[in-house]
């Protein structure tokens, strides 16, 4: 080697990009250097993934995902609670006229609240085929609601009050609810348990002052009155919230007539937690409508009936946002590596309920017995409600949904 060679002569080899193979021999391409958004936005075969995760507001937090969350809780306060505190409407209708004695009246608090438990699957298919149309199905679920509840004060007998107060409610109360659902998904991924359950306990959180409020409405005023006035404070209470439902995707990406996928047919998983839901939901409310009746016929004050239904009101706020904590939390340990498992959550839930439906309500012949009865029943019964986003999520749809998920930024896609 010449000595008088300059360093500037000496041709250090550049390295090469590194090729990825993709298909025949010698069809190689360049993998550009990118950022982890980037890769995983190609890997993914969403080219436009980056660029809407800059736009788009961030789940899980942030001042638009707890705007939503207040809007949707006080809407399940009040809209959701008035059924289920039906129970102190039933007691008054069924000692005056023109329902004095009827037994069915019974059936006006079921239909105002089995229509959400039992309509998600007439309504969910309907939801996510005109995803453009949320809004516009929570405003029309109100009109209908508020109608119902209207011409229920009109009522001359317990035909009519079923078909209003009961049945025309229930199915408003059905059209807003899963709309707010769906789009409560979009603002919650990593946190869905917990905001379901602050989201179900709001009916708790109403139900501490409802059931006096009702109670003292009905005495003074008699049940035409109060319906009306009910309806009025809906108006004014729910109304001017709904502007504030936004979903969190923007319109051209979400999905389009898309169509329900039934695969989860076939899984036995499937029918396990829908028996289990069906049994649950069938047993839940027996003691919001019964409870004020119960506690007449041990002769005790009205007013105490009003407070029975206050105290489990109370409780299933702890239970419902316990649960959904505990749901959302990961167990890490020598053996193993995974969320809490939902059955031995839905077990807790049913078996505690049951036994004390069992022991302190079979048993209950005094005040404080039915007390510990309403407490311990709104702990255990109302926390299961919030476990039904985790049932969903053992769908492998939904688990693989869950996989291609992608963070840019702090923002989840």
């Amino acid at each position: 080697m010449d000595s008088n060679a300059s360093e500037d002569s000496l041709q250090v080899p550049r390295p090469q990009p590194l090729r990825l193979r993709s298909g025949g021999k010698g069809n190689t391409k360049p993998l550009e250097k990118s950022g982890p958004a980037q890769t995983l936005a190609k890997l993914s075969g969403d080219t436009d993934i980056e660029k809407l995760s800059q736009k788009l507001l961030p789940a899980d937090g942030g001042p638009g995902a707890w705007k939503f969350l207040f809007a949707a809780s006080m809407i399940e306060a009040f809209m959701l609670g008035l059924p289920l505190n039906y129970g102190v409407f039933q007691n008054y209708y069924f000692e005056h006229e023109p329902f004095r004695g009827d037994k069915n009246l019974a059936t006006v608090g079921t239909l105002g609240t089995c229509f959400v438990l039992l309509g998600a699957p007439i309504a969910t298919p309907i939801i996510e085929r005109y995803p453009r149309w949320h809004r516009e199905f929570i405003w029309l679920g109100w009109v209908v609601a508020m109608a119902g509840l209207a011409s229920a004060s009109f009522a001359q007998g317990t035909t009519t009050l079923i078909a209003t107060q009961g049945f025309t409610y229930g199915v408003g109360v059905l059209i807003m609810y899963y709309p707010i659902i769906h789009m409560l998904n979009e603002w919650f991924v990593l946190r869905r348990g917990l905001a379901l359950g602050i989201f179900s306990a709001a009916t708790g959180i109403s139900g501490l002052g409802m059931p006096f409020a009702l109670e003292a409405l009905l005495i003074r005023y008699g049940w035409r009155i109060t319906l009306r006035i009910t309806a009025i404070f809906l108006i004014f209470s729910c109304g001017p919230l709904i502007p504030l439902f936004k979903n969190r995707l923007p319109k051209n990406h979400r999905a389009k007539g898309a169509h329900t996928d039934y695969s989860f047919l076939k899984m036995s998983q499937f029918y396990l937690f829908s028996f289990a839901t069906l049994l649950q939901g069938l047993g839940m409310y027996f003691p919001m409508i019964y409870l004020p009746s119960y506690a007449s016929s041990l002769r005790l004050d009205p007013v105490v009936g009003a407070a029975l239904l206050a105290v489990p009101s109370l409780s299933q706020i702890i239970g419902q946002v316990g649960f959904g904590f505990v749901s959302d939390l990961r167990i890490k340990n020598l053996f193993m590596d995974r969320r809490m498992p939902v059955h031995i959550l839905a077990f807790i839930s049913t078996f505690t309920a049951g036994i004390c439906v069992f022991t302190l309500w079979g048993l209950a012949r005094s005040l404080p017995t039915l007390v510990m009865f309403s407490f311990m029943f709104g702990i255990f019964g109302g926390g299961y409600v919030v476990l039904w986003a985790r049932m969903v999520s053992r769908k492998p749809q939904a688990q693989e949904k869950g996989r291609k998920v992608v963070s840019c930024k702090n923002r989840d896609v």
